[in-house]
């Protein structure tokens, strides 16, 4: 199946900048290559990517690839940047747009030394309600390997609903094929979903100790309802 081409530089103005708590969305600009080319070197990050990017010379033309296609109003894509120290954590875009149909597609990575901390879940949540509550979109859609259960897991826990599996989706560069997992979220989903994902976020602020208190305080029930939703 061919996905039509938009352009959407009407839809999201090009400075669109997106401010959480710990992080900040800003537009991918050519002086953020250097940050994501060194933070892709490691290769465990596009284990389960179509492609392997940890390989500078690729990494930096798949960067000017996608840098042309912001310029084309085709795509929006954000450096995650934490607003403690400016430092880079990964990179995120809005693709597959269509503002006929008000509906898009998320792709994120995260460098390791990011992993299992909450940036994930606070650019999705960003990302979604700028998607939702700005934007009126429909719906918001993501796509993983079918086999990587990790990413599929932490779509699960953000809210998104499987809705099947692409046999033989795309060739990856080493010539093998893959399956992908799709995933979406829906405007009328998502007041529901934005709850649960503040109360994640706030649930990750929350001293261990003192969660342990309150998960005595609750109970088993409670306890087993606050792991759920922990980052």
């Amino acid at each position: 199946m061919t996905i039509p081409v938009h352009n959407a530089s009407h839809w999201i103005p090009a400075d669109t900048t997106l401010s959480g708590t710990n992080i900040c969305l800003r537009p991918l600009r050519p002086d953020h290559f250097e940050s994501l080319i060194e933070m892709g070197r490691d290769p465990r990050i596009w284990t389960n990517f179509p492609s392997d990017r940890s390989d500078p010379t690729v990494h930096r033309r798949y960067l000017e690839a996608m840098f042309a296609e912001m310029q084309a109003g085709q795509i929006h894509a954000f450096v995650i940047e934490k607003t403690e120290n400016g430092e880079i954590a990964g990179l995120t875009r809005l693709f597959h747009l269509n503002p006929t149909h008000r509906h898009c597609e998320i792709g994120t990575w995260l460098g390791t030394d990011h992993w299992h901390s909450g940036i994930n879940t606070e650019s999705k949540f960003l990302l979604m309600a700028y998607c939702f509550e700005h934007l009126q979109m429909l719906r918001v859609q993501f796509r993983t390997d079918a086999d990587n259960l990790r990413s599929r897991k932490a779509l699960e826990k953000l809210g998104a609903q499987l809705e099947g599996i692409i046999r033989k989706e795309r060739i990856r560069d080493n010539g093998q094929t893959r399956d992908a997992a799709i995933y979406s979220i829906l405007d009328d989903e998502w007041a529901f979903v934005r709850e649960r994902l503040l109360e994640r976020m706030h649930r990750a602020k929350i001293p261990h100790e003192a969660r342990r208190h309150e998960a005595e305080t609750w109970g088993n029930a409670a306890a087993s309802s606050r792991n759920e939703y922990e980052c």
